[in-house]
């Protein structure tokens, strides 16, 4: 059975704090069901501004993701999760991560894992949040199976989303959701919409999983190109498209979640990216219309 859960995604450094709580007003009176709230910014807590999500909002579930949890004061994040859990009537959602994995990834995530047990055997007899861990590689997602209630992935292609769910699936048969960054670029210039897409795509095929992700799935000499084919064509390359999309107009927003709940993904997240020139009544204007399609 398809699932009809949906999420947005809110970048800090991109939106400011108390733009992402209006827009969590927003959410919260749509159908959608979760708020993600990325740790992008070195200067900003994603734990905060979740608290004053939830604190203007009544039933969407609202959460990091992700934090990189080793990072934290176990203690003091036992507090604060403890806190957002009572002050929200459980509706906080954890997603952690382990940030840079190092030069030994397995042990980063079994310290990971172990943080993630001992926090739960200490939260007592209230209700621990729901936990999703982030995750790109299949071999992770093997690794981690089982030890939360879903996975989250970053940005990546519709082929990709479906593998790593299938990995997921023939290390662990229990009930899991699936739940995955889709990333829509707006501007109220098509043009400089395109050259924020386009420059997404380069950014990432310069990482290494990311550009054997674009390799595998075909698309990698588009990537490369795409600026070039930009500046010739006026256009994108329609194969970037399936992956990520800007400024779509209802139908196409639907038809992109289509592609990944068809892959496997339970619970799309619309993760809005905009120009720095658009201002607040554009962006409220494309929130609205995202929770509304």
């Amino acid at each position: 059975m398809t699932s009809d859960k949906t999420g947005i995604a809110f970048r800090s450094s991109i939106i400011t704090p108390g733009d992402i709580v209006k827009f969590a007003k927003i959410v919260d009176q749509s159908n959608f069901t979760n708020i993600f709230i990325n740790e992008s910014s070195p200067d900003l807590d994603a734990l905060e501004i979740c608290s004053a999500s939830l604190g203007v909002s009544k039933g969407v579930l609202v959460g990091s993701g992700v934090i990189r949890l080793l990072e934290h004061d176990e203690n003091l994040l036992l507090r604060r999760l403890k806190t957002l859990q009572a002050i929200s009537g459980n509706r906080f959602v954890l997603g952690v991560g382990t940030g840079s994995p190092g030069p030994d990834p397995g042990q980063k995530i079994d310290l990971m894992l172990q943080r993630l047990q001992n926090l739960r055997k200490d939260f007592g007899s209230s209700a621990f949040p729901q936990v999703f861990i982030a995750t790109l590689k299949t071999g992770i997602a093997k690794k981690v199976a089982g030890s939360s209630e879903g996975i989250l992935l970053n940005f990546c292609t519709p082929e990709h989303a479906r593998r790593v769910v299938a990995s997921y699936k023939e290390a662990f048969s229990g009930s899991t959701e699936f739940a995955c960054y889709l990333k829509v670029f707006y501007s109220k210039s098509d043009a400089v919409a395109k050259k924020l897409l386009v420059r997404e795509f380069e950014n990432y095929a310069t990482l290494e999983q990311y550009r054997k992700m674009f390799e595998i799935d075909g698309v990698l000499p588009e990537v490369k190109s795409a600026s070039e084919y930009l500046r010739k064509n006026g256009s994108v390359p329609s194969s970037l498209l399936r992956i990520s999309l800007m400024n779509p107009s209802a139908y196409e927003l639907e038809e992109y979640v289509s592609r990944f709940r068809d892959a496997g993904i339970s619970l799309p997240c619309i993760y809005p990216y905009f120009s720095g020139d658009d201002g607040f009544e554009f962006r409220l204007e494309k929130i609205r219309s995202i929770v509304s399609a």
